[in-house]
């Protein structure tokens, strides 16, 4: 069953998605503001209503992204930060500060977030840390672990971005894979990232090159082997940095407590790796008899992987939406 609920407060517009399992209820809040709106007046009223959600449905978040300008991210996060501890939410919860084209103007614009409630009331998710990408968060389940580790860089061991931006995309991968093995996971454990690229259409083939040979070595996409996990490339970055990735790893302790399934091709759109891209059109999660399905980037392009339409807009969005459509379909659902 699914329950949406739309609110509307003061310059902050907040829905949330609810869907229910067996043993917890799934949530993702998206909270928007509208119009230029300074800062401080947007955070206050965002976090207000997000901190009272997460509060009224006991939700232990997995994943928060936040979207503005970093002239205005400490004074944001300072914010959220304030109202988290007065509501008595769990202060240590990571963020991912995303920067892109303003949003009508304003400098903090919104967030995401995903998160779940446990129906025993029970606490199964933690923020955990390691040296290689710093603060994750865990989610221990029945018969399951989850881990997302978000804004992992190209960070070298002295603590300095690696230089270049081929450089930064290699130790970004190395740092993923030490992330991942500081929790007891591997890279054929991934399900799904999320890559952020300040510049993307500039060295898009240089991350493809860099990202398959990471993925070669631990042995994925090989024939017989784990498949290549769900991504997308956004044109965004965070602060100076050429690159940085959300990374969700899933290690499943019995056979019939989550069911994989990669999603390599669709009806509309072959396998990506055909043109040197290393990801596969979605991946299909089953837990507790439901399925939640993550779709890859998708666009108007045709089966080399060149842009179709071009200079034509309205167009492109709806070929990107018919074949997120086509994938929805083929595993037995839709738009709808």
């Amino acid at each position: 069953m699914k329950n949406n609920l739309n609110v509307t407060s003061g310059v902050c517009r907040l829905e949330v998605r609810a869907s229910q399992r067996e043993t917890f209820t799934e949530f993702h809040l998206t909270a928007t503001i509208d119009g230029d709106v300074p800062a401080a007046l947007a955070a206050e009223d965002l976090f207000s209503q997000v901190a009272a959600t997460l509060v009224e449905h006991s939700i232990q978040p997995l994943q928060e992204k936040l979207y503005g300008l970093s002239a205005v991210r400490a004074e944001v996060l300072n914010q959220r930060n304030a109202i988290y501890r007065a509501r008595g939410l769990d202060r240590t919860m990571p963020v991912t500060w995303l920067q892109g084209t303003p949003l009508q103007g304003g400098a903090f614009v919104g967030l995401q977030l995903w998160g779940i409630a446990a129906k025993s009331g029970e606490s199964c998710v933690t923020t955990v840390e390691n040296e290689q990408t710093g603060r994750g968060r865990l989610w221990q389940g029945d018969g399951f672990r989850m881990l997302h580790l978000p804004a992992v860089r190209g960070i070298l061991p002295d603590g300095l971005l690696a230089r270049g931006h081929a450089a930064q995309a290699q130790q970004m991968f190395t740092n993923v894979g030490l992330g991942l093995h500081a929790h007891g996971f591997e890279y054929p454990d991934v399900v799904r990232t999320w890559i952020y690229v300040a510049r993307l259409l500039d060295w898009y083939g240089d991350l493809n090159r860099i990202r398959t040979a990471h993925y070669r070595a631990a042995g994925l996409g090989i024939e017989g082997g784990p498949a290549f996990p769900a991504s997308t490339g956004i044109q965004c970055r965070s602060g100076g940095e050429e690159c940085l990735v959300d990374v969700l790893a899933l290690k499943s302790d019995r056979p019939d407590a989550l069911v994989v399934n990669p999603i390599r091709c669709s009806p509309r759109q072959d396998q990506s790796f055909n043109y040197g891209s290393a990801f596969s059109r979605g991946m299909s999660l089953g837990l507790e008899g439901h399925r939640t399905i993550h779709i890859s980037g998708t666009a108007s392009i045709n089966t080399a992987g060149i842009s179709t339409h071009l200079n034509d807009p309205e167009t492109q969005s709806l070929k990107t939406l018919m074949s997120i459509a086509a994938i929805l379909e083929q595993q037995g659902d839709s738009l709808r």
